[in-house]
């Protein structure tokens, strides 16, 4: 769809590909307004000049409030010519006013530069922010492909390359040992981040032992859940309820770590960390953590759900299992990683809280596969199996 100012006939034209996705005219007018003003600011140009036109086309994943478009400037005559794309994000005001403080306080010296896109344009209306950012898809800006593309494919040869052009490179910035902090508690840590309360954890342990009777045949006895004849301790007290207060470390994070946010770029390889708008402090393990729920989640089922249950168990016991399993061997490289990085001064068994706490989270989310909520659920009960020093082999 093509829009263009009846005021002015020297206005930028904006086509949105597919059609406009703003919900009122307010936010439609708004976003042409940022747009305008983000291309101008940020100085896209081709040959010396200023495009004419420029073409959106929509990459927002669905969850988000925010919109993200790959923008194609255009020029010449009849606005033919493509110059080379743009990332603009539009997000609501306070969102995006978000990002861009914390692309400035923690990204732009935090990040290799072969890691973050460059932040290019910033602008503000009343309700919206946008913002600008360098294109970091592959093959010359055909398109953009992210980890979790990967995954699906059953490919996990760039997981490797993550962990190593990402997660090494940070040491010396993100987690260097002055930027180290020890914490008191690890639970209220995780509670306050991703619970609203004693009722939102109770309707999640719920769910998952729902999920465990469900796809593992699992039983209710004496507040524990027992499948066939191995019992697991309940979640919710285990992690929330002690009085005891466990110590752990924090550092800076992306803390929004899922496969999405990782662009993987091809000719050369190298791969992109994108959407800060929640990067900041928190636990060491927090970010990996959630790359390994990604994995879970996205990573094709080629499993029953009982083969499901000993293949969770084998990776809680730290078990390698054949490396044709390359699910489970994905696994076991995250956590090697992680305990390469932190090993030293932090408790492992903090790793397992962090699992069991992220599964009852993910417990919440309403468009995962079945597949993907039985393995969540069987990583979160023996991670819970684990931390209590109950699981042997």
């Amino acid at each position: 769809m093509r829009v263009r100012s009846k005021s002015s006939p020297t206005l930028l034209e904006i086509r949105f590909q597919g059609g406009v996705p703003f919900s009122t005219a307010s936010e439609h007018r708004q976003a042409l307004s940022l747009v305008r003003r983000l291309i101008r600011g940020s100085g896209v140009a081709f040959a010396g000049l200023a495009p004419g036109a420029a073409m959106l086309e929509s990459l927002t994943g669905g969850r988000s409030a925010a919109h993200v478009f790959k923008l194609t400037p255009l020029f010449g005559p009849d606005s033919q010519v493509r110059g080379p794309p743009v990332i603009v994000k539009i997000a609501p005001r306070a969102q995006g006013t978000t990002e861009k403080a914390n692309y400035e306080k923690f990204v732009r010296w935090g990040l290799p530069a072969a890691c973050r896109p460059e932040l290019h344009g910033f602008a503000r209306t009343r309700d919206l922010s946008g913002l600008c950012y360098a294109f970091v898809g592959g093959d010359g800006g055909a398109r953009v492909d992210t980890l979790t593309d990967h995954l699906q494919r059953g490919d996990t040869t760039k997981l490797e390359l993550v962990l190593r052009r990402i997660f090494d490179s940070m040491r010396d910035t993100w987690y260097s040992p002055h930027l180290l902090r020890q914490e008191r508690d690890i639970a209220r840590r995780y509670l306050d981040r991703y619970f609203s309360g004693e009722r939102e954890t109770f309707a999640t342990e719920t769910a998952l032992r729902g999920c465990a009777e469900r796809y593992f045949g699992a039983r209710q006895s004496d507040g524990r859940c027992v499948i066939g004849s191995t019992s697991f301790p309940a979640l919710r007290a285990l992690l929330f309820a002690s009085k005891r207060k466990r110590a752990y470390h924090s550092c800076i994070l992306h803390r929004d770590l899922n496969t999405d946010n990782i662009v993987v770029a091809h000719d050369p390889d190298c791969v992109t960390l994108i959407d800060f708008q929640k990067t900041g402090r928190g636990h060491v393990y927090e970010d990996l953590v959630a790359l390994e729920a990604s994995v879970r989640i996205n990573f094709p089922p080629a499993a029953s759900f009982s083969e499901i249950l000993e293949t969770e168990r084998l990776i809680a016991l730290a078990r390698q299992q054949p490396r044709t399993d390359r699910y489970a061997v994905s696994i076991r490289k995250i956590r090697h990683a992680a305990f390469s990085y932190f090993g030293r001064l932090e408790d492992e068994a903090n790793y397992q809280f962090a699992v069991a706490a992220v599964g009852l989270r993910l417990m919440q989310a309403i468009d995962l596969p079945e597949f993907a909520r039985a393995r969540i659920t069987a990583g979160a009960l023996w991670a819970a199996k684990a931390l209590t020093g109950e699981l042997s082999a």
